[in-house]
């Protein structure tokens, strides 16, 4: 896949990415359970399809992100990407703000059903989520400051094996992806439609407001039209 090529898929997926934050907005307090959760599971698949395209890239490409403003590039990515955890904390974020909102009610039995009011069963799901997630974090950490160390660069004959490190840097960058994408299902899971669709939502205000800041101050930069 060409540069352009790919920067145009980023440019159409940001889109995508408005058009779901703007529908999950309008339905998150719809009494329409079954209406949520399309619209969550439309936007799970909308950034799973994307890590699919992302894996045809050329891993220098993905790493490197010239799509991307250097604010994003510097502040909110990692391997690539956001950091998987950031969901986490994201979720964590949202459900004390909310709790301690709405405190008073939560005190009187009023429940809410959204994000301050997680179960500890959901409690404790969410820190297994994270305990793991970041374990695996880790591991691809180690990988890839491995492969910047240039362990195992060389080749039989005494050659840098180029081909041998991009595909090694691609290996890891996969699974930077596909650990976002487990992180992500594996918190809709645990929470509720409403719940999930806030999360959502929130995940989706942090991406687009890092691109929308990153491209005011690099005065539009290489990805204009995100």
């Amino acid at each position: 896949m060409e540069l352009e090529a790919a920067t145009r898929r980023f440019r159409l997926w940001f889109r995508g990415l408005r058009s779901l934050r703007r529908d999950l907005r309008a339905a998150r307090w719809a009494d329409d359970p079954a209406q949520l959760s399309k619209l969550v599971d439309g936007y799970v698949s909308h950034f799973s399809d994307y890590c699919a395209a992302r894996a045809e890239l050329d891993p220098v490409w993905t790493l490197t992100a010239p799509w991307a403003s250097p604010v994003e590039r510097g502040a909110a990515y990692w391997l690539g990407g956001w950091r998987p955890t950031t969901l986490v904390h994201l979720l964590y974020t949202e459900s004390s703000r909310r709790f301690e909102a709405q405190l008073p009610d939560l005190l009187l039995g009023v429940r809410s059903g959204n994000l301050g009011d997680l179960s500890p069963a959901q409690l404790a799901q969410i820190d297994e989520l994270q305990r793991r997630t970041v374990a695996q974090e880790d591991e691809l950490a180690r990988e890839m400051a491995a492969v910047q160390e240039g362990h195992g660069a060389v080749g039989a004959g005494g050659q840098l094996d180029v081909d041998g490190l991009v595909g090694r840097v691609g290996a890891v960058l996969a699974g930077a992806d596909a650990l976002r994408l487990r992180a992500m299902k594996r918190a809709v899971e645990i929470l509720e439609p409403a719940q999930a669709a806030e999360l959502l939502v929130a995940a989706a205000d942090m991406e687009i407001g890092f691109r929308e800041f990153g491209l005011k101050h690099a005065g539009g930069g290489s990805g204009r039209g995100g």
